[in-house]
């Protein structure tokens, strides 16, 4: 029984604590009497009539002890019509707490000043045709110097007919709290509202949107936060006023939350500007205009410190920065931009623009000083955080630009930048320019990829829109360092009707692609850099330009321009200007052709070095490290040209150009390196292989070494399939250890191999394959041309055969060069005597001589003792020994050593004189 009674109670006592609470309360508008002709205000009144004040010119000043509108109420200034600005400051201590409507008459702006502090309620709302300034600053300053205070009142203060310009902030500016959430009859959002033309401003110490709603239909929003002794300056316009933060050094907090919303609505757009120290938007709030209107405003976040966006796995909306153009609304020469020192994007909130008409989007600018950082995506709503500008679908308007300026942009977990376009209109352009680095991480659970992108779209994310056939725009990134790991991807993609983007990577330093994501054995789970015209395109893919220190490609990530089908489509060119390119451990750079369209060439130019090196076990495949072209249909291939100083290929590397499609296939491109030298080692390989024809190879180089099984071959296979073509053009060309040359046709003639060398060793043309090192070009219906260029060789006396034990004579010479006599010398050892001066180069007609060692002369000074290894300690000094300055032939046929050059004409020599450092 006594439970009973109590569950009535509490039943009732809360029901009359709610009918209580809903009821209108008793404003707490109360006047002073610091003007000239007082505020009038009926006491204790619901709906309050504010009468009276002092009117200047136009101005009409009102001047109170307290300002609060409880809820329910109303506070109506019922100023004359010809009044235009409303001017009202609070004087006493308590704060302004407004849960009711603020009402004046005809279009006169109203300016409410209160320095300790200003917070509207959730039924908060306004009924005013002019602009509206709420501030807890101190003082009102007007054009012609006077100042109104509300913390220094006189006994006759100086009024003014001049208009406001600037807000005085004292020691501790109080804060803004907006809570006000009413929304129209179709739900959308209301709160505080002025009309078109109008300025709605919030001005104070922290300023905080707790699930609170600013919005105007064509006006201008201005929420500021500053910290003490300050001035913000009132900048007269049509819309009111633009609130001017110059000199300003120290701000305060911003903050949006419980899905607060600053924005536009009725589709009319609105001007926007925040300023603080640190802004936070969290749990669905927005700050958005979408406009479809001729003539839009900007929307500018700026923030001394930072800006945080993040969303959160219940949000129905995301949080995040928006700004859209529809119909035909243009948003030429207006931005969305962001200017602080850290922006932080993460849990699914973004920054977008974009349009869905006919008339362009709006340029997106960030600029932070030290760190854009976007993390992670929205699991419920599957969406990215990022940045990104879309044409909508079925909008025929271009996007606008994306532009990034920082010092380093992160890139992690799924997050993504992106410039699209699902409509017919051509997607902006995006850049990207970090000073330091750009580091791209990561992918989600469900694997989609972090990473930056242009691309026009395949597929309309709404059903019932045509295919998009805008150009995917270009992308641009200029950093120090750029790394790509973990299967984060850079892309430039052509899907549908549109041409592909350029790509531009320009890293004074260091490129890195590393790595694969959680489906490593597809072309979607690599890290990489990926320039492609996908099959539904019909156009030609972007091109792609690298120019960086250092390239590194490794553990199975890849570079690529590829033509991935579509009967019009054209792959895009890939060119690397690199000082040193490194691809290791499976990683690969490829240009290809998988349609009936031709492949992209690919050109490597590398100053120092490219260095193709290994494999590596992805899925259940070996994945060789490669630098190729290759065309897997009907489609050609392209050209791979390398350039460089030094090109290393080992470990089961390879460096090739294919073609690999089935029934009639597509040509194999063309294969050509100039290098100083080339090594090729452990099964390292140089192929061209074809089964539609092509697949040449020329090699310029003067050092080629090859050993332990490694190759340069070109194999063709299918009917009326000539093997391709070799030329090395060498000055010294050895192969060990089973290390093939070979032309080879399986079904048809062998191929040609020419040799321009001038010295060959540990290899000789023969007519099969064997466990030696061969020069072949066999084919199933004839077999191709050897051709061999040596100097003064004949070719029927064979290659020169290398001796089985080498002799390591380096510590045998002295490197030093002798320009004079008796300065130094300049000792040869060796085989083949000594030229006729230290200028001059060996001569073709020396002879070979057995090794010989100079004994050490008594009487030398100690600066010219040679340290000899420890097997001289056996030798027998003897007479001292001249050497060979020639040689002639005796009468009987014997060849007699001479002191003294010989007179005879000499022979070119193959070898080419040292060069002293």
């Amino acid at each position: 029984m006594q439970q009973s009674s109590l569950k009535f109670w509490l039943f009732n006592g809360g029901f009359l604590i709610y009918l209580l609470a809903s009821q209108p309360t008793a404003a707490q508008i109360v006047p002073d009497a610091t003007l000239p002709n007082n505020s009038i205000v009926s006491p204790n009144c619901t709906n309050c009539e504010i009468t009276g004040g002092t009117t200047v010119g136009n101005n009409l000043f009102h001047s109170f002890e307290q300002f609060s509108i409880l809820t329910g109420g109303t506070a109506y200034f019922n100023n004359a019509v010809t009044i235009e600005n409303i001017i009202s400051r609070v004087t006493g201590k308590s704060v302004s707490n407004i849960d009711g409507l603020i009402r004046a008459n005809g279009a006169a702006n109203l300016l409410l000043i209160n320095p300790n502090g200003i917070i509207f309620g959730p039924n908060a709302s306004l009924d005013i045709r002019g602009s509206f300034v709420a501030s807890t600053a101190n003082s009102l300053k007007f054009s012609d110097g006077t100042e109104l205070s509300a913390t220094t009142t006189q006994a006759t203060p100086l009024l003014t007919v001049s208009v406001p310009v600037g807000l005085g902030f004292g020691a501790t500016p109080g804060r803004i709290v907006n809570r006000a959430a009413l929304v129209d009859t179709n739900q959308n959002p209301v709160g505080l509202q002025i009309q078109s033309g109008k300025t709605l401003a919030l001005v104070g110490g922290e300023v905080s949107l707790e699930g609170g709603f600013l919005t105007t239909p064509g006006g201008r929003i201005e929420v500021g936060s500053v910290a003490s002794n300050n001035s913000v300056s009132l900048i007269p316009t049509n819309q009111g006023w633009v609130l001017g933060y110059e000199g300003i050094q120290n701000f305060q907090d911003i903050s949006l939350s419980q899905a607060a919303f600053i924005g536009s609505n009725n589709f009319r757009g609105a001007d926007i500007q925040i300023q603080g120290r640190q802004i936070r938007l969290t749990e669905g709030s927005q700050v958005n205009s979408v406009t479809q209107v001729p003539q839009a405003g900007n929307l500018k976040v700026g923030a001394s410190e930072s800006v945080e966006l993040v969303g959160a796995p219940t949000d129905l909306f995301p949080t995040g920065l928006f700004y859209q153009v529809r119909g035909d609304a243009t948003g030429e020469g207006r931005t969305l931009t962001i200017e602080t020192g850290r922006l932080r994007v993460q849990g699914g909130a973004q920054v977008s623009t974009g349009t869905s008409g006919t008339g362009r989007g709006v340029d997106l600018r960030v600029s932070a000083s030290e760190l854009v950082e976007l993390v992670g995506n929205s699991p419920t709503r599957n969406e990215p955080s990022g940045l990104f500008a879309r044409v909508r679908e079925g909008a025929t308007g271009n996007g606008g630009t994306l532009t990034i300026k920082t010092r380093r942009l992160i890139v992690q977990d799924g997050a993504q930048v992106s410039s699209d376009t699902f409509g017919s209109g051509r997607a902006g352009d995006l850049s990207v320019s970090a000073l330091e680095s750009v580091e791209l991480v990561g992918r989600t659970q469900d694997n989609e990829a972090s990473g930056l992108s242009a691309s026009n779209q395949g597929e309309p994310e709404a059903p019932g829109f045509p295919v998009p056939t805008g150009d995917a725009g270009d992308l641009e990134i200029t950093t120090r360092r750029l790394v790509v790991l973990g299967g984060a991807q850079i892309l430039t993609v052509a899907r549908s009707g549109g041409q592909g983007g350029t790509l531009t990577i320009n890293a004074s330093d260091s490129v890195l692609l590393s790595g694969t994501g959680p489906k490593p054995e597809s072309e979607e789970g690599r890290s990489g850099i990926f320039v492609s015209a996908e099959s539904g395109a019909n156009r030609q893919a972007g091109e792609l330009n690298i120019s960086t220190g250092q390239l590194t490609v490794e553990d199975g990530a890849r570079i690529s321009a590829d033509n991935l089908g579509g009967p019009n489509n054209i792959g895009g060119n890939a060119t690397l200007n690199v000082r040193q390119l490194i691809i290791r451990n499976g990683g690969q750079v490829r240009a290809g052709s998988f349609g009936t369209g031709p492949g992209g060439i690919l050109n490597v130019n590398a100053t120092e070095s490219v260095q193709v090196i290994g494999s590596r076990i992805i899925g259940s495949t070996t994945v060789p490290s490669e630098l190729f072209t290759e065309a897997q249909s009907s489609g050609d291939a392209g050209n791979l040209n390398i350039t460089t100083r030094n090109l290393s290929v080992r470990n089961g590397a390879q460096v090739t150009v294919s073609s690999t499609g089935s029934g009639q296939a597509g040509e194999a491109g063309t294969l050509v390196i100039n290098a100083r030298s080339i090594q090729l080692d452990n099964s390292g390989s140089i192929s061209a292989d074809t089964k539609g024809g092509g697949g040449d190879i020329t090699v310029t180089s003067p050092f080629l070494i090859m050993r332990r099984n490694s190759s340069i071959t070109t194999n063709a296979e299918g009917s009326n399939i000539p093997g391709g073509n070799i030329t090395l053009n060498t000055d010294i060309l050895v192969a060990l250890e089973n290390s093939d040359i070979s032309a080879n046709s399986k079904e048809f003639q062998g191929g040609n191999v020419t040799i321009n060398a001038q010295a060959i060793f540990g290899t000789q043309p023969r007519d099969a394959k064997t466990n030696e090192s061969d020069i072949t070009a066999t084919g199933e219906t004839k077999a191709g041309t050897i051709i061999i260029n040596t100097p003064d060789v004949d070719p029927s006396s064979g290659l020169i055969q290398l001796p089985e034990n080498f002799v390591d004579a380096s510590s045998l010479v002295d490197r030093r060069c002798s320009p004079s006599n008796r300065a130094s010398r300049f000792v040869v050892t060796g085989s083949g005597g000594l030229p006729s001066s230290p200028i001059a180069v060996l001569s073709g007609d020396a002879i070979d001589v057995n090794w010989v060692t100079l004994p050490q002369e008594k009487g030398r000074g100690a600066e010219e003792q040679r340290s000899r290894g420890a097997e001289e300690d056996n030798f027998i000094v003897g007479s001292r020994i001249v050497e060979a300055q020639g040689w002639v032939k005796g009468p009987n046929g014997e060849v007699i050593l001479t002191a003294y050059p010989p007179t005879a004409t000499s022979h070119n020599s193959w070898q080419r004189p040292i060069e002293c450092p």
